[in-house]
């Protein structure tokens, strides 16, 4: 039978008290409050968790001692494992959206030499010249956007060119349809509001799909664990794709 949480927590409680190499004095008291219950439930998660075999117990006169078993030893690591496969997997996160013509601007800026050297350098690839506009369809992508933009580690310089500035803006790999490499654009000096990404990839997207305005379309982009962690400001929540 399955151990519930606070059972897991009372075993994780005794090994964390060296409870595998020694026995450990336990009080019913002290065991109820470690674990947020009653004193009668923590009797009641001993006497399981000693009917399974995961941990010894012992009296001598009326202290009891404890001890994790074998048994119990690799139950906690079978569950570290397991957690930490969760845990420490990347995650993805994903904007879907429709389709639709933009001001026409993509192809001119994509196509100027010092913006597309930067792209072929730090992308690894040469963007058809011109931008995919995606209009996103729900509040999950609309916070995944915002999250993604602060994530969002290959910059492209803003450069000067004769009396005309160019500005800069972010980028970040992911995958089109789930199956053409592409980035996403976060560009400082943009028309859009936070329900817009602009998608580059090496090749021309309306046509290697098909797409008309209106299409629904998936961006994917998969992000280390440990960078969304660093990433997260407030608190504020995210939701990750299937």
């Amino acid at each position: 039978m399955a151990l519930n949480l606070v059972a897991i927590k009372a075993l994780l409680n005794l090994y964390a008290q060296n409870g595998f190499s020694n026995s450990v004095r336990v009080s019913t008291p002290a065991l109820a409050k470690a674990l947020g219950t009653s004193q009668q439930s923590a009797s009641r998660i001993l006497i399981r968790l000693e009917k399974e075999g995961l941990i010894e117990r012992r009296s001598v006169g009326r202290v009891t001692y404890v001890r994790v078993t074998e048994l119990g030893l690799n139950k906690l690591l079978d569950l570290y494992t397991d957690l930490r496969a969760v845990i420490e997997r990347p995650m993805d996160f994903v904007l879907e959206g429709r389709v639709f013509t933009g001001f026409g601007e993509g192809a001119y800026y994509v196509s100027l030499p010092e913006y597309r050297r930067q792209f072929r350098e730090k992308l690894g690839f040469d963007p058809y010249p011109g931008t995919l506009n995606v209009r996103l369809l729900s509040v999950d992508s609309i916070h995944n956007r915002r999250l993604l933009s602060k994530i969002a580690d290959v910059r492209i310089e803003g450069f000067r060119n004769g009396n005309r500035t160019y500005g800069g803006l972010k980028a970040i790999g992911g995958t089109f349809n789930d199956s053409e490499l592409c980035a996403v654009l976060f560009i400082e000096r943009t028309h859009y509001g936070d329900d817009v990404v602009e998608v580059i990839s090496p090749v021309y997207l309306r046509g290697r799909f098909g797409l008309k305005d209106g299409d629904k379309v998936r961006v994917r982009v998969t992000i280390p664990k440990e960078k969304v962690e660093r990433e997260q400001v407030g608190g504020e929540l995210v939701s990750v794709g299937p």
